[in-house]
């Protein structure tokens, strides 16, 4: 999976993902952010994630996702500066069995996104620079 990122201007960036573009950023200190923080979209992207194993795990127990909503709060860590934990609360209005929600709870746990958290992936970085 490869992803890039291009600097419209000043501090907003632009990331194609698949077709899609995201914004993040504004353009100095003076105008209005123009998409959300790139530690929002790591938070959402949690809760994205669980929402979609969430939704598959519903649909294959024929269990009602009405009312499907996942909430994600971040808490700010320092030392460095990171999120140092996250706590993700799944709603439904479909009453399921202690059994289901077990099952929905394992599902749910499987998220990509989390595990990539959970095996704390190795980060390498390299900087291109070339004369124009």
């Amino acid at each position: 999976m490869t992803i890039e990122i291009t600097r419209i201007e000043g501090m907003k960036l632009k990331a194609n993902i698949d077709g899609f573009e995201v914004i993040s950023g504004r353009i100095d200190d003076n105008t209005p952010p123009e998409g959300p923080s790139p530690s929002k979209l790591m938070v959402a992207s949690l809760g994205l994630c669980v929402g979609l194993y969430a939704a598959w795990y519903l649909k294959r127990h024929s269990i009602s996702d009405e009312g499907l909503t996942v909430t994600v709060d971040a808490t700010e860590a320092r030392e460095p500066a990171r999120v140092g934990s996250f706590k993700v609360k799944l709603n439904l209005k479909a009453d399921i069995s202690e059994e289901a929600k077990t099952g929905l709870l394992a599902s749910i746990s499987r998220c990509y996104v989390a595990n990539t958290f959970k095996g704390k992936p190795e980060i390498n970085y390299e900087i291109s620079a070339e004369n124009s």
